[in-house]
């Protein structure tokens, strides 16, 4: 039986009874305690480094070692059991801004370039995706090749996830910035997943290409504040996680998404299910709030970590393209606090990072970190 905590059930998710199972007595007390969980698989957790600020985006190295972003500003290079500044970037670091995402050109290191996901106030509030070059042991930003996403002074709501997909384009993430109409506004750059070329110019494909009025790098649209991005292995189908509205107006249908070339997911007009033709329903979502970090596949399961929810779960589903769903939630790590990053390394483990320096976590010794799960 899957062991499910309360904010990981969704009632409209059709899961069968043998999908959902009671929280132990034993989980609870683990959480009350601030004591790690891992659960499933036989999995091992190990800290890999430590004392890092707001951690928020990994990038694997072909050579050893990862970079870590680090939100107010910095690119931190861990190799060989040592920690060093890889690149300083100016930023606007406030609220849920600053350096976000990472993403390596997909023929790194033959095109040496790193990219990433700022917000800067020079030249006026915007969010913007980089591009360094990779000189080993240090970045040189080299230009920016996405300018104008909206960002706002309070600095919430600005997305921030970059990965680049099967097909080599990159996807990026954006937020509304709290305006939420933004978000079904094919002229603005918020509220959408964006997808371009290694170069920064609107992917071939996309579907909003020549439609007058449109943004040409519009992917898809209707997204409050999309935080993670995901390809199945085998489909090729991207799933993304966003938050949903539960700071606002006092619930939660955080979301998981499946999603597909020109579609409208549907906020502010739809809040989790809205059962329109005109909008894409989540494939799964949380009642009452499960506000995710990113998301990953590993060993056959969708796994999501948990900001508010400070857990990693995993979403085991059942299916075939286009006709997914979810089959049973499970725990697997709990009691690191808050957690934002999750992805496969190149040695096939899983690695999650904490954010319990973010503003809104308790941070413990250490933090934040960076855990290995293998």
């Amino acid at each position: 039986m899957w062991g499910s905590p309360p904010w990981a059930l969704d009632p409209c998710a059709r899961l069968t009874p043998k999908g959902v199972g009671m929280v132990s007595r034993r989980r609870v007390l683990l959480g009350f305690l601030g004591l790690s969980l891992v659960r499933a698989q036989e999995i091992r957790v190990e800290e890999v480094v430590g004392a890092l600020e707001v951690p928020w985006a990994l990038a694997f190295l072909p050579g050893g070692g990862m970079l870590i972003s680090e939100r107010p500003g910095r690119i931190r290079l861990f190799r060989g059991g040592r920690l060093s500044t890889y690149a300083e970037l100016p930023v606007y670091a406030r609220g849920e801004s600053g350096l976000l995402g990472l993403a390596l050109h997909p023929r790194f290191p033959e095109a040496p370039y790193v990219y990433a996901y700022r917000t800067v106030e020079a030249g006026g509030l915007r969010n913007q995706v980089v591009r360094l070059r990779h000189l080993g042991e240090r970045g040189v930003l080299e230009r920016v090749i996405l300018d104008g996403i909206p960002a706002r002074p309070h600095g919430l709501h600005s997305g921030g996830r970059i990965a680049f997909g099967p097909d080599g384009m990159l996807y990026v993430t954006t937020g509304e910035v709290y305006e939420r109409e933004l978000a079904q506004d094919l002229a603005s750059l918020g509220g959408k997943v964006l997808r371009l070329t290694p170069e920064g110019e609107p992917a071939p494909g996309n579907p909003f290409l020549g439609q007058k009025g449109a943004r040409p790098e519009i992917y898809s649209l209707g997204h409050r504040n999309p935080q993670g991005l995901a390809w199945h292995p085998v489909t090729g189908e991207l799933f993304l996680s966003e938050h949903g509205p539960s700071g606002e107006q006092g619930y939660g249908h955080d979301e998981v998404n499946v999603v597909v070339p020109g579609g409208n997911y549907g906020w502010p007009r739809v809040v989790g299910r809205g059962n329109d033709p005109r909008y894409r329903d989540p494939l799964y979502f949380w009642p009452e709030g499960f506000p995710p970090g990113n998301l990953a596949f590993w060993r056959g399961d969708l796994y999501v970590a948990g900001l508010r929810g400070q857990a990693l779960l995993r979403l085991v589903l059942d299916g075939d393209k286009g006709h997914w769903r979810v089959a049973g939630v499970e725990t697997v790590l709990s009691g690191f606090g808050r957690l934002r990053e999750v992805q496969v390394g190149l040695d096939g483990a899983l690695y999650v990072t904490t954010s319990n320096r973010d503003g809104r976590g308790r941070p413990r010794s250490g933090d934040d970190k960076v855990l290995r799960l293998a």
